[in-house]
């Protein structure tokens, strides 16, 4: 009783989707369980590689006798090579998206080092010399939204 009061309401076009679906509900299933992982795996591969750069940032600031916990973000700025490369190599997965980003890409540098911000990155950095937890540290996402929103603008 249920089924023709809802397909009233559908319409003729409504009713063709329906049936369409119907008959072809696992391949549209599976087509959207397989978008869904890929997209957790480039979010948890863009958050992996950020974590990584985090700590070789942090090891370069401890193992250097200039630079110290209370250093300045410029100082370590100037002192420090970011390990673009390396960071990229550390994380299995070839995607890589925005966290809630519909759309993932292919990691390289330039993609890593256009969602990151140096200062951001090293910010994080000594809050793990300083103790902090390396698993509680996460990007900005808002940061990252802008500078993305404000490249694609320029």
């Amino acid at each position: 009783m249920l089924r023709p009061m809802i397909e009233a309401m559908l319409g003729e076009f409504g009713r063709q989707i329906l049936f369409f679906y119907e008959a072809n509900q696992l391949i549209l299933n599976l087509i959207v369980i397989t978008y869904g992982l890929i997209m957790f795996l480039s979010w948890s591969s863009l958050i992996r590689i950020y974590r990584h750069l985090v700590l070789l940032i942090a090891h370069q600031i401890e193992e250097n006798p200039d630079l110290g916990k209370k250093s300045k973000v410029s100082k370590i700025r100037k002192t420090v090579m970011i390990p673009w490369q390396e960071a990229v190599d550390g994380a299995w997965f070839p995607l890589v998206a925005n966290n809630g980003g519909l759309i993932p890409t292919r990691k390289s540098i330039a993609t890593i080092q256009r969602l990151f911000d140096e200062e951001e990155l090293i910010k994080h950095a000594l809050e793990v010399t300083n103790g902090e937890s390396v698993r509680k540290i996460m990007p900005s996402y808002r940061l990252m939204v802008k500078r993305e929103f404000s490249k694609n603008n320029a």
